[in-house]
């Protein structure tokens, strides 16, 4: 397992499945738990602070901790559905992620500012639409928004 989690953070074989590595970590934790009674307290308290940064990890710093090198697809995704469906809220929060793990790539960038310019946040708008302009300035779409008053 942890040969899983090597490979991954060398980036020779991604496999980013941190899941089998956390296993068998708390399977130790609870061997030693079950086979030292006098640590048994330090033990579990060392599984539920796994557990809880796991939950925490899977849920809320999901966009933190992936490892992947296509951190940011999903939630582009997401954020460019959210946008078709006009659920703009859900988009800026879903694009918002994007662009944080993808700083680079002006799609995420535009696209976050039409969830904001349909919210009525222009400032955030623009500054959205300047940053994709500025990553593409060739894109004639991206330097058309980046001019809007």
């Amino acid at each position: 397992m942890v040969l899983y989690i090597v490979t991954t953070l060398t980036r020779t074989f991604v496999v980013a499945n941190v899941a089998h590595g956390a296993g068998a970590i708390l399977g130790a934790l609870a061997g030693l738990a079950i086979t030292l009674p006098n640590r048994r307290r330090a033990l579990i308290a060392n599984i539920v602070a796994i557990v809880l940064f796991g939950l925490w990890g899977a849920t809320l710093g999901r966009p933190i901790v992936n490892p992947s090198g296509k951190a940011g697809f999903e939630e582009g995704k997401w954020g460019y559905d959210a946008l078709l469906a006009n659920q703009n809220q859900d988009a800026v929060r879903w694009l918002r992620d994007a662009a944080k793990l993808q700083p680079k790539l002006p799609a995420y960038w535009f696209d976050l500012g039409i969830a904001y310019e349909r919210l009525g946040n222009m400032p955030a708008a623009m500054a959205a639409y300047q940053r994709a302009h500025a990553l593409d300035p060739n894109d004639p779409e991206y330097a058309e928004a980046a001019k809007k008053n």
